[in-house]
């Protein structure tokens, strides 16, 4: 198995390779196509079992149409938009206009997707095979909608409090005995809604296992990687997909990794390509290029 991590910042581009078969995690900013494209074809890569989208965020869907065009795409697995963003992809406030131009653009996109490949909603799929292992899905269902309507929750109910990330989803991979986590963007933060708390936390409790290599979410930002999932997780190592300017001075995730496992081996996808392989007998080894 290879994992290959796309040089960029402030996106995911994840292609993972088993023998011949393909597939993706996320596709990156619209304009990354261009790079995505070139080193698919430097693989030699026609067609992709599957691509899963973690969430509807353009930092993760925006190459979909134009791979589902070019390329043979058996199945794209998609999470749908939940429509009740209080903040963009970008961090700022979003209104109505924001909210429903993101809307007609799930909808074309979903069309576009059917009309080259198969999609396929993941609100109620747990595991997406991949050669001889499983992808095992956690935040699949479609959670933001799910807050929005839970009258429990009265501090919650009915109010747009949340950003999509609230909506990622993440996925735990086991190949040869080594433990993968792609993180997505995944919130870890306390809420008053407990539907909306510490959701990697409860990701980590239910794995309950160590990670071997960790795709650390929404690119290392607060509120993303709690010490406690940390704690669980003590990641060997950890793929970042952001740069060391932003980590050291705007982000406490390097010190909290190494606080959780102390030879954690830490790797950022800014300057360079990631390609981790793991062998039959659970070797991991790791290149740069």
């Amino acid at each position: 198995m290879e994992l290959h991590f796309l040089k960029t910042a402030w996106s995911d581009i994840i292609i993972l390779k088993q023998d011949n078969d393909i597939a993706m995690i996320d596709t990156g900013y619209e304009n990354q196509f261009i790079d995505i494209k070139k080193y698919l074809d430097q693989m030699g890569i026609k067609k992709i079992k599957f691509i899963l989208l973690t969430h509807f965020h353009r930092d993760h869907y925006g190459s979909i149409p134009n791979l589902v065009k070019n390329y043979d795409v058996d199945r794209v697995y998609f999470k749908n938009y939940s429509v009740l963003d209080k903040t963009t992809a970008t961090g700022i406030p979003a209104d109505e206009k924001y909210r429903l131009d993101e809307h007609n653009k799930c909808l074309e996109m979903k069309k576009v997707i059917e009309e080259n490949s198969t999609l396929i909603e993941v609100e109620n799929i747990k595991e997406i095979p991949f050669g001889n292992h499983k992808l095992k899905l956690y935040n699949s269902d479609n959670s933001m909608r799910n807050i929005y309507n839970d009258k429990s929750c009265q501090d919650s109910y009915h109010k747009i409090l949340f950003n999509e990330n609230q909506n990622s989803l993440a996925a735990f991979l086991k190949v040869n005995g080594v433990n993968i986590l792609f993180g997505g963007d995944i919130f870890d933060r306390e809420s008053s809604c407990q539907k909306a708390s510490y959701i990697n936390y409860k990701i980590a409790q239910e794995i309950n296992e160590q990670i071997d290599i960790y795709k650390v979410p929404h690119h290392g930002t607060i509120n993303c990687n709690s010490k406690m999932a940390l704690e669980i997780y003590k990641p060997k190592i950890a793929v970042i997909t952001n740069g060391k300017e932003y980590l050291e001075n705007e982000s406490t995730i390097i010190q909290d990794l190494r606080y959780a496992n102390k030879d954690v081996k830490i790797l950022l996808t800014e300057k360079n390509n990631i390609i981790i392989n793991i062998s039959e007998n659970g070797i991991i080894n790791c290149t740069e290029k």
